[in-house]
């Protein structure tokens, strides 16, 4: 970040903005977990919910957001772990997703 955006300066914009933030991060972070192509592992959803957006709910439309945005790109995904782990794979479903 060169200069700080003009949306500082409007407190209504705060909540949007983090959001804006939080949605590019998680890209990033599930960007960076494929990128690893370890595909017996997984995303931890909970983990990045409890870092930086502590809110499960908003956590969790992102995440289907991003399933939606990955499945034209060749990729399926599975939430296991009652909800906390999100899985990336191209074949079969690891064997320790559940």
């Amino acid at each position: 970040m060169e200069k700080f955006p003009s949306s500082i300066s409007d407190p209504l914009l705060f909540e949007e903005k983090l959001d804006e933030y939080n949605l590019q991060k998680l890209r990033k972070k599930v960007y960076f977990h494929i990128l690893h192509n370890n595909q017996n592992d997984f995303f931890d959803i909970e983990l990045f919910n409890r870092i930086y957006v502590k809110n499960m709910q908003k956590t969790e439309d992102w995440v289907k957001l991003i399933i939606m945005e990955l499945q034209p790109l060749g990729w399926k995904t599975f939430i296991g772990y009652g909800g906390t782990g999100l899985f990336f794979y191209d074949n079969e479903k690891p064997a320790n997703a559940w």
